[in-house]
């Protein structure tokens, strides 16, 4: 009975959240978004219908090919930000930026000097796990284009103690 209830329940889950969202699953390849998100997770990513907020989880195409490089980051400037690395520590618009969703992880890691402002119809991104992470530190700022969409939930593994919801 369990176990039906919660295939049902989380079917319906999904059936509300992808009523035109045009969704799509993405599986998490690497390390780069520990430890918020491993390697083999599955998400539902709805199409970006709305500028990105800082802190959500985007599916990029860092390489601008239409089937490769596409790669799962964290928003973290947005259009007009200023976002800079000082003393391995992240700070937008001047100001020390806190990131819970590292867990513990120390926030200097395989981070150096680094500043950007954000253009128009552009973000930045980074990997939860900044040491082994390819994003903005390298990139720079993003094209909005180049993003497929937002993370919503992930949806596999079902037994992971942190819950569904990617936010």
């Amino acid at each position: 009975v369990y176990a039906i209830f919660c295939h049902k329940s989380i079917s319906g889950v999904l059936g509300l959240l992808t009523l035109g969202l045009r969704p799509s699953l993405y599986v998490v390849r690497g390390s780069s978004m520990e430890p918020s998100l491993f390697d083999g997770d599955v998400l539902l990513v709805r199409r970006l219908q709305r500028e990105p907020i800082r802190g959500d989880v985007v599916v990029v195409n860092a390489s601008g090919a239409a089937d490769e490089g596409w790669q799962v980051k964290r928003v973290i400037g947005r259009a007009g930000d200023r976002v800079s690395f000082k003393c391995g520590l992240l700070h937008v618009n001047g100001l020390h930026h806190p990131e819970p969703y590292l867990g513990g992880l120390p926030a200097d890691l395989g981070t150096e000097s680094k500043s950007w402002q954000v253009g128009r119809d552009e973000c930045v991104v980074l990997g939860d796990n900044r040491a082994h992470s390819t994003d903005s530190r390298d990139w720079g700022p993003i094209s909005l284009t180049r993003l497929a969409g937002v993370a919503a939930i992930r949806v596999w593994p079902l037994q992971r103690g942190r819950g569904l919801l990617i936010r």
